[in-house]
């Protein structure tokens, strides 16, 4: 027991490591950051360190888990700039779920009776496998959503062997907490509520007191589990919805408000492959089915462990596949609609839900020649998602990385440099002015400044009013990202479309960075006409 103890805490240190040598390379000394990474970090700086410190600054688009955790570290900014400056408060949150992750598999595959050799081997293919990796150390939601995904796959397993109600409250609270992480936690929590269903009516052997009948008690068995699998979810989707209605006036502000998702990729649904599959499912489907192939060795392997085990005509194989294939469909469901860009990352959940059926699959093998199937299968993903991130047409956000390696450089990286640039010059310049900026493009540019206080961003409480009439708010200048971009997404430049291009008579431009962004002076009161 204790040398079990030792290796879980060996393997989980050894991957926390790793992630936070590649997470210091890429942060620090490169200095490149995913933007979706290190904008969760900028959110959680809002609330501690902006003009109007508040919980609420923390955003209502995404759910909050991931910047809540980067708040703790950010709490050491005043200490270690770099917290905020270089996401090393990010990039810390994914390397701990990467090791909780790598921590719990392991567990899990010496608990089922799996050797300690074929458990570190299982468990460091997966968590040194280079997509699941990365994910390791860029500050995104998906290290998090993938360990609670992980963990209510392995304690419900526990709950189908061993019927223990224990199990199910860890899946409950893990389904919970994986929403507060990624909306994808809705679909995939449907598919294990079907699970529980199929457990309990059709496989369970439970016998029925005298009194029920035997369908009428399973019934009421499995009413039962589902109310406590759904019920934290459903507070939790009921307290976002509330949060939402009460802060933002708008219950589904995350789905259709300003910043959401659906506002942030119109500018690229203009490309021929997005359009072909809005309202088109059958092209949609074969769109996500490609991107699925990529991450399927290792359920093809399960499958191949079942067909030789006599175990693939059950029905825990159907609730693989339901579990396998829910949250690609809800990816299917967005393409049709026009409201995702389907990046390869959101179809490589398939791949830890394959893993955390592993070790349950290999506990119900006999003959142990049968390992070095799922073995070949890890692998072979290996190999293919190697080749994968090196391809900018397959994984273009995955392969930023690649690109920003051994001294190359992207265009990326030198647009994120020009943040620093900017914030470097305000704080030299205009270290005693007041600036109005839109945060959803200047994250960086505020995270990287050493008087974030000075600035008017989305969050603060008069931001709207600013921009209408930003002399009276005490605004002295404005900064403006070019608009017309895809990814630029600007309150101020709604209101003042030709500010950018032709300037006001209320403001005089003062500096032009590379004709990306412009800072106006601010001269005289607009009489909060915006046009």
């Amino acid at each position: 027991m204790r040398n079990d103890k030792r290796i879980v805490w060996i393997i989980g240190s050894a991957v926390f490591l790793l992630e936070c040598i590649a997470g210091y390379y890429y942060n620090v000394y490169v200095g490149y950051y995913h933007s979706d990474g290190i904008s969760r970090v900028a959110n959680a700086f809002y609330v501690l360190y902006s003009r109007n410190p508040h919980l609420g600054a923390i955003g209502f688009v995404w759910t909050p888990l991931p910047s809540m955790i980067d708040l703790g570290f950010l709490l050491l900014y005043p200490l270690i700039p770099a917290m905020a400056t270089k996401g090393i408060a990010g990039m810390l949150m994914s390397a701990i779920f990467a090791s909780l992750t790598a921590s719990i598999l392991v567990r899990a595959f010496i608990k089922r009776g799996i050797s300690h050799l074929y458990a570190v081997i299982f468990t460091l293919l997966y968590s040194l496998n280079p997509m699941v990796f990365i994910f390791g150390f860029n500050g995104l939601s998906d290290a998090p959503f993938i360990f609670f995904v992980i963990l209510s796959i392995i304690s419900f397993l526990n709950w189908v062997d061993e019927h223990k109600l224990g199990d199910l409250v860890v899946v409950s609270f893990a389904l919970a907490l994986a929403f507060w992480c990624r909306y994808e936690a809705v679909p995939f929590a449907f598919s294990m509520a079907i699970g529980c269903v199929i457990i309990a009516m059709l496989v369970s052997r439970n016998a029925s007191p005298p009194s029920k009948g035997d369908t009428r008690y399973k019934w009421s068995w499995a009413e039962g589990i589902l109310t406590i699998i759904v019920t934290p979810l459903c507070y939790s989707i009921i307290l976002w919805v509330l949060f939402n209605m009460i802060i933002m006036h708008n219950p589904l502000y995350f789905l259709n408000g300003d910043y959401s998702n659906t506002a942030q990729i119109q500018g690229h649904l203009s490309s021929a492959k997005y359009v072909a599959m809005v309202s088109a499912p059958v092209k949609a489907c074969i769109f996500a089915l490609k991107k699925i192939l990529v991450f399927s060795a290792p359920l093809i392997a399960i499958l191949i462990i079942k067909l030789l085990n006599r175990r693939l005509w059950r029905w825990d194989t159907l609730i693989l596949l339901g579990m396998f294939i829910s949250i690609p469909m809800l990816q299917v469901i967005m393409l049709v609609k026009g409201t995702t860009l389907g990046w390869l990352r959101y179809f490589m959940y398939v791949l830890p839900v394959s893993f955390a059926w592993l070790p349950y699959e290999l506990s119900k093998v006999k003959r142990k020649w049968v390992f070095i199937i799922p073995i070949m299968g890890m692998v072979a993903n290996f190999i293919i998602l190697s080749y994968v991130i090196t391809q900018p047409t397959i994984a273009p956000d995955e392969n930023t990385f690649i690109q920003n390696s051994f001294n190359h450089h992207n265009q990326t990286y030198y647009d994120e440099k020009q943040f620093s640039d900017i914030a470097g010059y305000l704080d030299e310049n205009y270290h005693n002015s007041n600036l109005l900026v839109d945060s959803f493009s200047a994250y960086l540019i505020i995270l990287k400044t050493q008087f974030p206080k000075r600035l008017y961003i989305s969050s603060d409480y008069y931001f709207n009013e600013a921009i209408s009439d930003p002399q009276k708010y005490g605004v002295n200048y404005i900064l403006i990202p070019k608009p017309g971009s895809s990814s630029v997404i600007s309150a101020i430049n709604n209101a003042y479309p030709n500010l950018f291009e032709h300037g006001a008579e209320w403001a005089e431009l003062v500096k032009d960075f590379d004709s990306k962004w412009r800072l106006y002076k601010v001269i005289r009161r607009t009489g909060g006409n915006v046009q």
